[in-house]
């Protein structure tokens, strides 16, 4: 019997190639994200301990210093919302493309399964037709 062989089996081994890639891509973007959320929360931490650590008693210029500071830390937090809000449209977009690439991997190895199926069938056809031949002439040989 001869061995069953996918012709399309490097192309199904580039779409294996292309989702591991964007699955990696995917887990580097979830990575990203948490950095920045644990980033917004320190700095929205800062700014709680900044309110607590306001004296009853300040000159002028410490409470121009904390304002601006408070008002530093604030910006910050919008440019780490903005970078969260970002990554999470990239996020979005990748998942979308793992997707694909997942439904394209799957597409092919169905193709595969039916090849194969189809090339076993035909084997056990040319197997039968083998049997029968053998039969045949074992049949004629006893009548002789």
């Amino acid at each position: 019997m001869a061995k069953f062989i996918f012709r399309l089996n490097s192309v199904k081994m580039v779409k294996e190639n292309c989702e591991k890639k964007a699955k990696r891509e995917l887990a580097v973007i979830n990575n990203f994200i948490s950095d920045h959320q644990k980033m917004r929360e320190q700095l929205i931490e800062e700014v709680n301990s900044l309110r607590n650590s306001i004296k009853l008693r300040m000159t002028a210029s410490e409470l121009k210093f904390l304002s601006g500071y408070k008002n530093s830390l604030a910006m910050k937090i919008k440019n780490e919302e903005a970078e969260l809000n970002r990554l999470e449209q990239e996020k979005k977009r990748k998942i979308s493309e793992v997707m694909q690439k997942a439904k394209e991997k799957k597409i092919l190895t169905q193709l595969e399964e039916h090849q194969k199926e189809e090339f076993i069938k035909e084997e056990n056809k040319i197997e039968m037709k083998q049997f029968d031949e053998i039969a045949i002439q074992n049949f004629s040989r006893d009548k002789k």
